[in-house]
């Protein structure tokens, strides 16, 4: 199925253009934290979305 990762990519890409190396990163940690099942590295990831977002 190559939709999944079409939609990740897209959505990745989307993040990255509009809020640059932070928004990679912040995402890169909330798929990190997912993957791995760490629930402190998914809540930094998703804290730093949050305010990226707010400004």
């Amino acid at each position: 199925m190559w939709i999944p990762s079409v939609c990740a990519y897209a959505f990745e890409q989307l993040i990255q253009w509009r809020y640059g190396a932070a928004g990679a990163l912040a995402l890169g940690f909330v798929a990190l934290g997912h993957k791995a099942r760490n629930t402190t590295c998914t809540v930094v990831g998703l804290t730093a979305l949050a305010v990226l977002l707010a400004q």
